[in-house]
């Protein structure tokens, strides 16, 4: 079993009062994103997971939003998260290629369908 925790990079992308948030086969939400690899620069992550999940080319700078902390309840796996976020004044054109819907919701969606529970994460991302 690895000991060491994974260290993942999300991105929140906005667009006007909308923010991106994926939808997988499996029904989990998620920001795009994923794990670091060895040797790879926090930026170079996002453009990597970025080019692989959306076939977007990152080129405006994310501005740093917070770290998340994660360990499941039985113990057995630890994820940190580096999350990022990026304010866009036009409509990215993503290509999903991994099966996933890609939304743009208001908060009010992410409050009614209860996809963030973290009233404090939602008013930081829409602010």
């Amino acid at each position: 079993m690895n000991r060491q925790p994974n260290v993942a990079v999300k991105i929140v992308i906005k667009w006007k009062d909308r923010i991106l948030i994926r939808r997988h086969k499996n029904g989990v939400f998620d920001f795009p994103g994923g794990r670091m690899e060895f040797g790879e620069t926090i930026l170079g992550t996002l453009k990597r997971e970025l080019k692989e999940e959306l076939d977007y080319n990152l080129v405006q700078k994310p501005r740093f939003l917070d770290v998340c902390n994660y360990i499941s309840k039985n113990k057995k796996r630890h994820s940190v998260f580096l999350n990022y976020i990026l304010d866009l004044k036009e409509k990215p054109r993503l290509v999903d290629k991994e099966n996933a819907k890609n939304l743009w919701l208001a908060k009010r969606d992410f409050i009614s369908k209860n996809i963030i529970k973290e009233r404090e994460f939602l008013d930081k991302i829409f602010k």
